[in-house]
């Protein structure tokens, strides 16, 4: 009887260790509504409730590190144990980083963003060619991929265009827009109505447009450190699967995409 009772207090002893061994995953995000918010509000922001909802049901515990977004690749980067979701995939990327064997979200077809003033201005305006190659000047994001198709046409028509660095804040690249740096940008859908529906004066001054021959939307993913260990990842991969099954995953881009 002894025996078993050591045998047995060995046994949770070992499984508490395990436990204990494993490691807190760190989530890094900096605020970009509707995707990243505010940790634990109902503006958390609908990546961010995703991935949580990943590591609780992959059985990781995990923590939140709001950083400013040019830090956060090089935490990836040097961080064995964090991670960055919503991540579009491109070459230099897959160079750098581990992908998550599944994509988390898709976002709606590509779309942009003008000043409400000059619709007519792009009323000839269809295809993003005709976009690309007419007078108006593109505002491009620093060190930003719009995707691999507006990446693509960008650097194929060439068109004119001012690179800005907006910091963390996307409001300021509405407000460069509305002061005349640039004529217009790319944008998802879900980011372009939420901040153009978030105050009535931006519901008078700017307007998204549509392409007749946008793709589906870009597909995001989630990052990690190159030396993430296999068997925490295959967890992280499994658990991506089975949420994406869940009504509450499918609730959350339903809403998202009204």
């Amino acid at each position: 009887m002894k025996l078993r009772l050591i045998l047995f207090l060995a046994l949770i002893a070992c499984c508490a260790n395990a436990f204990s061994k494993d490691p807190t995953i760190t989530i890094c995000y900096y605020e970009r509504m509707p995707f990243f918010g505010q940790i634990e509000t109902d503006d958390e922001g609908i990546l961010l409730t995703i991935t949580s909802e990943i590591l609780r049901t992959a059985g990781i515990s995990y923590r939140f590190a709001k950083m400013p977004v040019a830090r956060i690749f090089e935490t990836v980067g040097e961080d064995t144990y964090a991670c960055l979701p919503g991540v579009f995939r491109t070459p230099d990327r897959e160079a750098v980083y581990r992908f998550s064997s599944l994509p988390i979200y898709q976002d709606t077809p590509p779309h942009y963003v003008i000043r409400r003033a000059d619709q007519s201005d792009y009323a000839d305006v269809h295809t993003i060619k005709d976009l690309l190659t007419s007078e108006k000047v593109l505002g491009l994001a620093e060190r930003y991929s719009y995707g691999q198709w507006v990446d693509k046409n960008v650097k194929e028509y060439r068109p004119k265009s001012v690179t800005v660095n907006f910091g963390d804040d996307q409001r300021s690249f509405y407000r460069m827009l509305f002061a005349g740096r640039f004529d217009y940008f790319f944008s998802s859908a879900e980011e372009a109505n939420y901040l153009i529906n978030s105050s009535p004066e931006n519901v008078r001054a700017f307007s998204m447009k549509e392409l007749t021959d946008a793709p589906e939307g870009n597909i995001r993913w989630i990052i990690f450190n190159k030396n993430i260990p296999p068997e925490l990842l295959a967890r992280i991969n499994e658990a991506i699967g089975i949420v994406k099954r869940t009504e509450r995953y499918q609730e959350l881009v339903r809403k998202l995409k009204e």
